[in-house]
């Protein structure tokens, strides 16, 4: 249980601000029942929560999380949402969840398994979740959430960087793609039909302010990650196509596409238990 936001707040609110169209887009498309029971977990600062709040007819929507600070932030997102449903914020261990088996329709989990322990984390959505219900769960490939135009030869090197960066951090070379596992991890936890989708966002120079402000977000957490894993000359090719002062660099030059691919995977909880949960 946390106080305060994690490290990443900043560079997650800035994605969420740069494509809320197509997140939305995303919840828009979700199997909500009219008066079913949905909960969002962990709910970070209810950027989600407050769609799902507003997609809802009825029934009731839990927002939980660890984190003091996200759920007075969702408090705040959800004072004037439009929702026919009733909203629960609680506070949550997303291990040790305060529901009894198959509470819910849904469970929504969005950009959490690198943060969590994946397996005991599934294993409690699949917990709380009535049979034929779904989970779903969107996760992003590190190696290749972000695609930018960068010089061939630092864009080759940038995947064994990220790999090496996995390794040194967690020592686990997958452990910044987790959507590599989720289809096995989902079956392991006993869920009958899974189904992944792949939601691309795309962006043009000009940028507008919000993918303006996520992409510098993005250039300076990819050097804290992959710097230390590049050549010195790779480094400054990086931080040349990276600098904000030049007219060539991917934050000026009005040649700049950019595309974020996001997965989405939906997991019905089959009818009884697996063996060994």
């Amino acid at each position: 249980m946390t106080a305060t936001a994690p490290e990443y707040d900043t560079y997650q609110s800035a994605f969420h601000q740069a494509f809320r169209p197509e997140l939305y887009r995303m919840i828009d498309t979700l199997p909500l029942p009219d008066g079913g029971c949905v909960i969002d977990v962990p709910c970070g600062d209810g950027f989600y929560t407050r769609r799902l709040a507003e997609r809802m007819t009825g029934g009731r929507l839990v927002a939980a999380d660890a984190c003091d600070e996200y759920l007075n932030r969702t408090r705040d997102r959800l004072s004037d949402a439009a929702t026919g449903a009733g909203v629960e914020v609680t506070k949550a261990d997303a291990y040790r969840l305060p529901h009894p088996d198959g509470t819910f329709d849904v469970a929504w989990c969005a950009q959490s398994l690198i943060s969590l322990d994946p397996l005991p984390a599934v294993r409690e959505l699949h917990r709380v979740t009535r049979s034929d219900g779904a989970v779903v769960i969107l996760e992003a490939d590190e190696f290749h959430h972000v695609l930018l135009p960068w010089p061939v030869e630092l864009e080759a090197a940038l995947p064994p960087a990220v790999h090496a960066a996995s390794v040194r951090r967690y020592h686990d070379g997958a452990k910044l793609a987790p959507v590599r596992r989720l289809r096995g991890l989902l079956r392991r936890c006993g869920f009958q039909s899974v189904k992944r989708t792949i939601h691309p966002a795309e962006r043009a120079a000009p940028f507008d302010p919000p993918t303006a402000a996520f992409l510098a977000h993005h250039l300076r957490f990819l050097r804290s990650l992959v710097g230390p894993h590049l050549t010195p000359e790779l480094l400054r090719t990086f931080d040349r196509f990276a600098d904000a002062d030049r007219p060539d660099s991917l934050l000026r030059s009005p040649e700049v596409e950019l595309s974020c691919l996001n997965v989405v995977y939906l997991a019905r909880r089959s009818r009884t238990r697996t063996a060994g949960l």
